[in-house]
């Protein structure tokens, strides 16, 4: 594994990006987030480097401001939340709430699999927002100081490659940087003024941002009995009876629904 002061440094890098960053938005605390989830996804091994690409990010930016794009309050249609402190809203928001629109539907699985071109659309439209923006600028803090300890930015590459013992300090330290990222999202968007009509002294907004709740995978059988060649996952019997939807990583340990982390079984 990485030495000790290796990982007492990527700690200590992460603290100063958050601290020293400027923000306009909420993106790099959504990018921290996602390769976080992504290097937990990806089970390489703490000496290697580990690809990842825009697409995988864009599907993992869509599971976090899924809920964020639905109203806040449910005596306004308008109240979704502005998670950029320039004009207009933040465009992976917009990206979203088209989604929802032509899908006609707020439920993420549902969304994923009933318009396929849709989907690929949107994932490619949020990938490229991604690369554009909080990529190129994640590492680099107030007074454009960069340090590139996470990944070496390419804005030809389609891909962002993390660095030797990066994904296992990502992996490890996950539970840190998620809860110091959703601090720091939860603050930008409380005091982003356009919020605050919003807002009462006991608003509960880190609830409202981030509590993940498990879609329902029903919908999802039909697509993995045929990539599964109708056989259980784990034990390769047929299904039958009693078929589920399982998180190949369990949900206590990653509540995100991608894709990439189901796998059918039986019961």
């Amino acid at each position: 594994m990485p030495s000790a002061d290796f990982q007492l440094t990527f700690l200590r890098r992460i603290q100063w990006l958050l601290d020293s960053s400027s923000y306009t938005s909420t993106y790099k605390f959504a990018l921290l987030m996602a390769t976080t989830n992504l290097a937990i996804e990806s089970g390489v091994n703490y000496d290697r480097e580990c690809s990842i690409s825009y697409q995988q990010l864009a599907e993992q930016f869509i599971q976090l401001y899924w809920t964020q794009a639905l109203p806040f309050s449910d005596q306004s249609s308008d109240s979704v939340l502005r998670q950029s402190s320039t004009t207009g809203q933040a465009s992976v928001i917009n990206s979203i709430l088209n989604l929802q629109d032509k899908t006609k539907t707020t439920s993420l699985t549902i969304a994923r699999t009933q318009n396929t071109k849709l989907w690929q659309s949107t994932i490619k439209d949020i990938a490229s927002t991604i690369k554009k923006y909080p990529a190129k600028h994640l590492q680099s803090a107030e007074d454009n100081v960069s340090c590139e300890f996470l990944y070496t930015y390419d804005s030809k590459s389609n891909v962002i490659i993390l660095k030797p013992g990066i994904t296992y300090c990502f992996t490890r330290f996950s539970q840190i940087i998620h809860k110091l990222c959703q601090q720091y999202w939860t603050d930008f968007v409380r005091k982003n003024r356009h919020n605050q009509i919003y807002f009462s002294d006991d608003v509960n907004l880190q609830q409202f941002l981030f509590n993940q709740s498990r879609q329902n995978l029903k919908v999802l059988e039909t697509i993995l009995i045929d990539t599964q060649q109708g056989q259980c996952f784990y034990c390769n019997k047929p299904l039958k009876n009693d078929i589920e939807v399982d998180h190949f990583i369990p949900w206590s340990k990653y509540p995100i629904d991608t894709t990439h982390n189901f796998v059918l079984t039986d019961h």
